[in-house]
């Protein structure tokens, strides 16, 4: 009986040891597993709960280099990770690197071109303010309108160049910040409480102002939207059916409910918030969409569309892109070589021509 009895008194303090050793291992972690830097900016990362000695690394040092104590400075737009190794341990952080914001106006950065004007216009409704830039042209007249919807944790300065290119040739365009959409948002709201329907909603309430406008032409209103705006613009696509045109699609994160179900496959798995890419969500976010399937409530939008997609991008799956280009009944994806989840200068500029193309046909 005593030889049984310490048989199960060395389990229990086996099944102790493990316990501690498996928290103890858990308290060693990176501060941070994902960052959204701009382009010449820098932050520093840490491995904490241990005092072994790190080596840093990054996957690709042309978009983000680190320094032997952890400083990650920004080089060029795109994706890398950034690896920290203890011994046989190793932790990694996804950085995404955005180009930076051009801080002048238009008007300013083409002081030769005098036939725009660019204002600041906020949208106030149901308590909430909408803060954007509209571009146009100074001739009298009614235009086309288009409206852009940036990315997640974007501006709508992410869109100076777009918005500016397409009031010179002869549209009103309007860029806005979401509400608690970004850490650079204008808008009211805080991220906390912002979730793609609440997206949705913003560029609602945008597209109704905006088509009132006495410089638009109501019956000639186009959406545009970039990653996760461009997922916003889709689902406001559905109930815009009649009211627009067409719609551009730069990148559109369709992929995002699946790749947060897989993320968190269970509901009460998920946080209360969540720091991630450098914005702070709230679970309302994440639960919002646990249940829901882009593709089982997008693709009866009959006009049509353009997806501008490039075969670096490492955010977006090609498969979602294939998968939406059948999805609508008249869409056409256009692949541009050697871009990624963002396009560079000279992707840029092709882009914005097929765009200006598109809505001239219509």
């Amino acid at each position: 009986m005593h030889k049984n009895i310490k048989k199960i008194c060395i389990t229990t303090m086996g099944i102790l040891l493990a316990t501690t050793t498996i928290h103890a291992a858990e308290k060693v972690k990176l501060n941070k597993t994902s960052l959204i830097l701009e382009e010449g900016s820098s932050q520093t990362l840490k491995v904490t709960g241990s005092k072994k000695s790190v080596k840093w690394s990054s996957s690709n040092k042309k978009v983000a280099i680190v320094s032997k104590k952890g400083k990650v400075t920004a080089k060029k737009s795109g994706n890398c990770k950034i690896t920290a190794k203890t011994s046989s341990k190793k932790y990694i952080c996804k950085v995404k690197v955005t180009k930076k914001p051009d801080s002048t106006t238009p008007a300013e950065t083409n002081a030769d071109k005098e036939d725009i004007m660019v204002k600041e216009l906020i949208i106030k409704e149901n308590n909430k303010e909408i803060y954007g830039k509209i571009y146009y042209p100074k001739k009298e007249g009614k235009y086309p309108a288009v409206i852009l919807s940036h990315g997640y944790n974007g501006a709508n300065s992410d869109f100076v160049r777009e918005c500016t290119y397409f009031a010179e040739n002869g549209y009103v365009a309007y860029a806005y910040d979401f509400c608690g959409g970004s850490t650079r948002s204008k808008s009211s709201g805080k991220s906390t409480d912002m979730t793609v329907f609440t997206e949705k909603e913003d560029l609602l309430t945008v597209f109704n102002y905006i088509q009132g406008l006495e410089n638009v032409d109501p019956g000639q209103m186009f959406l545009f939207g970039g990653s996760q705006g461009g997922f916003v613009t889709t689902l406001a696509a559905e109930e815009l059916i009649d009211k627009t045109k067409g719609m551009v699609l730069y990148f559109p994160a369709l992929n995002i409910p699946d790749d947060w179900r897989r993320t968190y496959p269970a509901e009460d798995k998920i946080p209360e918030t969540n720091n991630f890419w450098g914005l702070t969500l709230g679970k309302e976010f994440f639960l919002s969409i646990h249940d829901f399937y882009t593709f089982d409530n997008i693709g009866s939008y009959p006009n049509d569309v353009l997806i501008i997609y490039g075969n670096k991008d490492n955010i977006v799956p090609y498969s979602a892109m294939l998968e939406a280009e059948k999805a609508y009944n008249s869409a056409e994806l256009i692949v541009l070589e050697n871009e990624g989840h963002g396009f560079s200068p000279s992707g840029g500029k092709k882009a914005m021509e097929m765009v200006l193309n598109f809505l001239k046909k219509h």
